[in-house]
């Protein structure tokens, strides 16, 4: 650590401290994820999950078919196939996980702005 790191602690109340520990302490991402099924994004959110699981679904059905299937011309269809709805589905993934990491960065962003207005506050009385 540096001596900002240190100077940063030394300003930060045990009340900060608490605050820091509960909001890096206790959330996995599948509190997050089931916690973002509910609220504003909501139906945006079930929307993608929905797309997510149909994509699933048809590339085992691709890869099912891709085994039975009878000429090379098919074997190839379904392994393109495999590959073009296993990269859509690692999108949406990622789209959504940055959309969760948007809004806990949101998240904190308001904490911040309100401490600093309260601490304002309690300065100027």
């Amino acid at each position: 650590m540096n001596d900002f790191d240190d100077r940063l602690k030394a300003l930060l109340t045990e009340g900060d401290q608490a605050a820091i520990e509960q909001s890096l302490g206790n959330k996995n991402v599948i509190t997050e994820t089931l916690g973002s099924l509910k609220g504003p994004e909501r139906g945006m959110n079930i929307l993608l999950w929905a797309g997510i699981t149909v994509f699933c679904a048809l590339l085992f059905y691709c890869i099912y078919r891709f085994f039975g299937a009878e000429t090379t011309r098919d074997q190839i269809f379904f392994a393109a196939s495999v590959v073009l709805l296993n990269s859509a589905q690692i999108a949406l993934k990622l789209w959504f996980h940055m959309r969760l990491n948007r809004r806990e960065v949101l998240r904190e962003i308001k904490r911040l702005q309100l401490a600093i207005l309260q601490r304002d506050a309690i300065d100027r009385s």
